[in-house]
C-alpha cells in the first residue's frame, strides 16, 4: 500500500482492530517478541470478548483473522515493529523499520499514524533490468527488493534475439521489433506504477536503454549499465546502492530549495507547534523534516507543547511522537513529506512546512 492509502485506510466496520508491538532484528531481544506477541493476542481476545457492542461470532471471526495474519510473520526476519490492523472480512499487516509503542486499540478506525510514518521514511522504488530473456522488474524497499510478477512481468520476447551482426546498422525490422517489446514493458510498468508511483532505476546495456527511455514518460531516477537479466536482488541492490544515495540527496536538497522558496513567499512554517497546528488545519502542502527528530507532546486546547516545557505532565493529551502525528496529518490531506538529514533545519526547529496558502 501506498503512503496515502495507508493513512486513509478505512477499516470494513466496527470493530477496528489496531495491534501494535515493538520487535527486534536480532537475538537474545528478538527471542521475547513471540512471547509478546501471544500476549498481545490474548489482550486483544479479551477486548473483543468483553465489548458489549461486539456480537460474539464478530468478535471471534476478527480474533482469528487476526492470529491468523500473525502467524504468517516470521519474527525472526522482522524490523524494529509490527502493525495488525483488522475488521470484519479483512486484515492487514505491516512490518516497520522504526519501533513503536505497544498497544491494542479497539476503536471506530484504525491506529495508523505510525505506521504512516514509517512508510514516509522509507526509500520506495521501482528496478526494471531490461532484457529480451527476460525483462523483469523488482519492487525495491531501502535492501529489499522482491520480483514482481504481474502486469506482464517477467516479459519475455516472443521472437529470436538479435542477430549475429548486432553492433551492425540494423534493419528497420529490428528496430520496429525492439519498439514494440520495450513499449509493451512500458506498459505493464504504468500499469504498476499507477497503484503506487515511485523513482524508477533502469539496469540495461545501451541499446535496450535507449529505446526504454522512447517509450517511458518521465526521466529515470537512475541508470546502471550492463546485462543483468538473471541478477538476485542482493546484487541489483548493491548496484543500485550509489544512485539511490544520490537520488535521496538529490531529492532533499530540491526540498530544502522549495523550502527557501516558499520563505520568501511568505507561505513558510517552522517549529513543532506551529507546524502541528497548520498541518490539522489542511494548510500542508509539502513537510520537510530531519530524519532522526521525534518529540513526544501534550495537547491542550488545540495547541501543542512539547514534554520539555514547563507543563505539568497531567496536563493536556499526550501524544507519543508528536512528528508521526504530523507525517500522517499532512500524507491524510494529500501533502508531500520529505526526510532530510539531521542538522539540515535546524534554525527552524528540526521541522517545517511549505503552505497552501
Amino acid at each position: 500500500m501506498t503512503v496515502k492509502e495507508l493513512a486513509t485506510l478505512t477499516p470494513s466496520g466496527y470493530p477496528a482492530v489496531s495491534l501494535l508491538m515493538p520487535t527486534h532484528r536480532t537475538a537474545p531481544d528478538s527471542l521475547q517478541d513471540p512471547i509478546r506477541l501471544r500476549n498481545l493476542l490474548a489482550e486483544t481476545r479479551r477486548r473483543l470478548e468483553t465489548d458489549e457492542t461486539v456480537p460474539g461470532e464478530v468478535a471471534s471471526a476478527v480474533y482469528h483473522e487476526i492470529v491468523a495474519a500473525a502467524d504468517q510473520v516470521d519474527l525472526r526476519h522482522s524490523g524494529e515493529g509490527l502493525a495488525v490492523f483488522a475488521s470484519p472480512g479483512e486484515v492487514q499487516v505491516r512490518v516497520l523499520d522504526s519501533p513503536v509503542q505497544e498497544r491494542v486499540v479497539v476503536a471506530d478506525t484504525y491506529e495508523v499514524r505510525d505506521v504512516v510514518a514509517d512508510a514516509a521514511r522509507r526509500h520506495r522504488y521501482w528496478a526494471v533490468a531490461l532484457s529480451e530473456q527476460p525483462t523483469r522488474l523488482w519492487s525495491g524497499d531501502g535492501a529489499e527488493l522482491v520480483e514482481v510478477t504481474s502486469h506482464g512481468f517477467p516479459f519475455i520476447h516472443d521472437e529470436a534475439g538479435l542477430p549475429r551482426d548486432y553492433g551492425q546498422e540494423p534493419s528497420k525490422y529490428e528496430i520496429e521489433r525492439h519498439r514494440r517489446f520495450f513499449r509493451e514493458v512500458a506498459v505493464g510498468l504504468a500499469e504498476v506504477d499507477r497503484l503506487d508511483a515511485r523513482p524508477v532505476f533502469v539496469l540495461g546495456v545501451d541499446r535496450y536503454l535507449a529505446y526504454f527511455a522512447a517509450e517511458w514518460p518521465r526521466p529515470f531516477a537512475g541508470t546502471v549499465l550492463g546485462n543483468y537479466d538473471h541478477a538476485g536482488p542482493h546484487d541489483v541492490y548493491e548496484l543500485l546502492a550509489p544512485r539511490l544515495a544520490a537520488y535521496t540527496a538529490a531529492e532533499q536538497a530540491a526540498a530544502l530549495e522549495r523550502l527557501d522558496a516558499a520563505r520568501g513567499a511568505n507561505r513558510f512554517a517552522a517549529g513543532l507547534a506551529e507546524v502541528w497546528s497548520l498541518a490539522h488545519q489542511g494548510r500542508g502542502a509539502h513537510l520537510v523534516v530531519e530524519e532522526g527528530f521525534h518529540s513526544p507532546a501534550l495537547v491542550h486546547d488545540d495547541h501543542l507543547h512539547p514534554v520539555d516545557e514547563d507543563v505539568p505532565a497531567v496536563w493536556g493529551v499526550p501524544i507519543d511522537d508528536a512528528v508521526d502525528d504530523i507525517v500522517e496529518s499532512v500524507v491524510r490531506q494529500g501533502g508531500e513529506v520529505t526526510f532530510v538529514g539531521d542538522g539540515s533545519l535546524e534554525a527552524d526547529g528540526r521541522i517545517a512546512l511549505i503552505l497552501r496558502y
